[in-house]
């Protein structure tokens, strides 16, 4: 294990003041010992969007001396919905030093999106969609409880300088905000203590509150059938094996929907540290970044177990299961025979109205403690649908939702919404630079133009998923395949095609041009077709076959185009492998490809969910040796040697198996001596007669010496074979 010394500030400042609030316990952690009464910039909201953009601005401008102050009325980090986030989040925490070796610690593995889209008219079919993640050596994703997630990314800004004030309100009515510079009164919620605070730029992090966005104009509502209701709750299970009893192919560690044509459940698992002491969950974040810090190994640093052990903390796994429905679901005149409250009514009937949905049920419990007394077991939340007319103006911005927002089938919350926060951070430092008015607006326009755009296109993408749940064969074969391919193989910002590989001076550009490819040619005209089809449809309408068969056709048009411009086509996309159902031409044929690759095992010992990667041996929760069985990715089908050499590019040699290693390394050393041996200045006298070829092959063969495929050339002579099978020896040693 690594030498990180075992911290116990915050344990120690509770013991030594038991009366110390939970506000002023993380408030110890700044840098500051009071709120400052100047700032550059102010940020109102210490919740997800406020914070990454703080943390952005502050290692985007490592060299500025930008002063950024974050204030949050609620005395703690609390609870949210929006837990689900995508390998676009991991590749921005990745820029800043948090990777998944430490991350996957305190939040749980997303590791791929499932898609079941049931047949109302033919209960319980249904269709079925999914799509892996990248390969862990590249990038994983996470499953975050949002009050531990807040909690770390504000240990994380203490630690890099950004004072992060819970308990302080901002007045938002009594805040001026101007060109000249803005003046924030803030009180301290529980003494009542006012100071007030200026800084020329004020970043309104208040998300679907807006507070400070909604006083330069009233939010804009997308009436057209679309502004969806939501309503959950959380739950356990003791019978999560027998899920896949009712969904092939169901696994606990994707984020799972299952869709209709009213909208769709999601089912969420992840670990909950509620019931936890504060000074301890403190102390177990600071030591997980110390790690970080240090750079400690995957298999060295304590298991999630282990942790909860060393700092009195206790964990579970619980689910985030609730659903989206569309404004415009028809519901019973009397919903009171469904339960006690609208959210648990709306629950309850469409889980009935369904078969499939039922059997899913009853394999969960409901929980009756989570988050405390005072929280509502069932939440309900209306017209998630809106889009904010002005996102900046003199001496402000507003970040997050309260650019707007669509609906959270694809996650977009914190997923697109990220790229409101890179691109904000991008252009701080440059507007307070700026002399005068004038340039801020120009600077700023381009942030205008960003969100004027953004919204409204994630709003078509809306449309489009929901009419094509109103049938199974749009669910599974339409809708899903052309965001994920869209979305990550788009021309130019396809991060997947870099390993997801980025630094924090480019992720803006590649966040602010992604938005699940809902911008692109393709995607805009399948998007269209679908409305123009089934617009004027029903929610109780099935599609006709015709209706149907013109969107299949329409999109077979746009494949086959798309495939033979190469659009979509190569590294790192293996369609056969990464879409269930898809061929490599990206040709829907359930029969034929029904499998995909398998970058996730269950641990033997704990039953969570692992990446397969094969220089992290053990389980992330429990702390087990998993064989090899379980750490290892399954290729299906087996992977290409030109994707193995490409993976080697953008991940690490030692995430790769040993097999994989050895091919590697011996291909590395024989493009050298290829190199070496062609060089003209080896060679006197004539030109050499051209060396005979040999040829590698992976996967190997079932005898591995045997190598006969021209997939890599590979130049040798018996001097050249003696010191690639030296590199080889040294490299298994």
């Amino acid at each position: 294990m690594s030498k990180v010394p075992v911290p116990s500030t915050f344990r120690d400042r509770k013991a030594a003041n038991p009366a110390i609030t939970d506000a002023e316990l993380l408030n110890s952690g700044n840098t500051s010992a009071s709120p400052a009464t100047d700032s550059d910039v102010t940020v109102v909201g210490a919740g997800i969007h406020g914070l990454l953009y703080s943390i952005g601005t502050r290692f985007r401008w490592p060299d500025a001396p930008i002063k950024l102050s974050v204030f949050e009325k609620a005395t703690r980090p609390q609870w949210k919905i929006g837990e689900s986030t995508l390998p676009y989040f991991a590749a921005w925490t990745n820029t800043v030093g948090l990777k998944p070796e430490y991350l996957l610690r305190i939040f749980t593995l997303h590791d791929g999106l499932e898609f079941y889209t049931l047949d109302r008219e033919n209960q319980p079919e249904y269709t079925d969609f999914c799509s892996g993640g990248p390969p862990p050596n590249l990038n994983i994703a996470y499953q975050l409880q949002r009050a531990m997630s807040e909690l770390v990314f504000t240990i994380f800004a203490q630690r890099n300088g950004i004072d992060v004030w819970h308990g302080h309100a901002a007045d938002v009515q009594n805040t001026v905000v101007s060109a000249e510079g803005d003046v924030i009164p803030i009180k301290n919620v529980t003494s009542n203590q006012e100071i007030v605070t200026k800084s020329p730029l004020l970043v309104d992090a208040t998300g679907r509150f807006r507070q400070f966005a909604s006083k330069a104009a009233r939010v804009k509502r997308f009436e057209d059938g679309f502004n969806q209701d939501a309503f959950w709750a959380y739950f356990v299970s003791e019978r999560e094996d027998e899920i896949e009893n009712e969904l092939r192919g169901f696994e606990a560690g994707h984020t799972n929907h299952i869709c209709f044509p009213e909208g769709w459940m999601y089912l969420i698992r992840m670990i909950s540290w509620d019931g936890s002491p504060l000074p301890n969950l403190i102390d177990m974040v600071n030591y997980v970044l110390d790690h970080a810090a240090a750079g400690t190994p995957h298999d060295e640093v304590p298991s999630t177990a282990e942790l909860a052990k060393m700092f009195g903390l206790t964990y579970r796994f619980i689910w985030s299961i609730g659903y989206a429905t569309r404004s415009d679901t028809t519901w019973p005149e009397d919903l009171t025979p469904y339960g006690s409250n609208e959210a648990e009514r709306r629950f309850n009937f469409i889980t009935q109205k369904y078969q499939k949905l039922t059997a899913v049920m009853k394999l969960f419990t409901r929980l009756e403690d989570h988050y405390g007394s005072d929280f509502e077991k069932w939440q309900i939340r209306k017209q998630l649908n809106y889009q904010s007319a002005v996102v900046s103006g003199p001496g402000w911005i507003t970040i997050g939702d309260g650019l707007g927002f669509t609906n959270p089938l694809l996650s977009p919350g914190i997923n697109t919404g990220i790229a409101s926060d890179a691109l904000a951070a991008e252009l701080t430092y440059k507007v307070l630079r700026a002399k005068t008015e004038e340039e801020k607006r120009v600077i700023w326009k381009k942030y205008d133009d960003f969100a004027a755009a953004a919204i409204p296109s994630l709003h078509k993408m809306n449309q489009f998923l929901y009419l094509c749940l109103l049938h199974p064969t749009l669910g599974g074969r339409i809708a899903f395949m052309w965001a994920l391919m869209a979305g990550h193989a788009k021309d130019k910002y396809a991060i997947a095609r870099i390993g997801f590989n980025i630094e924090i001076e480019r992720y803006s550009e590649f966040a602010e041009n992604w938005h699940w490819g809902a911008q692109t040619e393709d995607y805009v005209s399948i998007a269209n077709k679908v409305i123009e089809v089934l617009g004027k449809n029903h929610v109780d309408q099935r599609p006709t076959d015709a209706q149907v068969q013109e969107i299949v056709d329409h999109s077979e048009m746009l494949r086959k185009a798309a495939v033979e411009a190469n659009r979509y086509l190569g590294f790192p996309f293996r369609f056969d492998a990464w879409f269930r159902n898809f061929g490599p031409q990206i040709e829907y044929d359930p029969e034929k490809y029904p499998y995909a690759d398998s970058i996730a095992a269950l641990c033997h010992n704990c039953k969570t969910w692992n990446p397969r990667r094969a220089d992290w041996r053990i389980c992330a929760n429990c702390g087990v040796d998993r064989p090899q069985s379980e750490y290892e990715i399954q290729y299906t089908p087996p992977l290409p040697a030109e994707y193995l050499l490409g993976f080697a590019t953008v991940a690490p040699l030692e995430s790769f198996n040993e097999d994989q290693r050895a091919f590697l390394v011996a291909h590395r050393a024989a493009e050298q001596l290829k190199h070496k041996l062609l060089t003209p200045t080896n060679y006197t006298g004539a030109t050499p007669d051209p060396l005979p070829p040999m040829m590698m092959v992976w996967p190997p063969p079932p005898k591995p010496h045997v190598m006969t495929s021209p997939a890599v050339p590979y130049y040798t002579t018996p001097a050249a074979m003696e010191e690639v099978t030296e590199a080889v020896e040294a490299m298994k040693m």
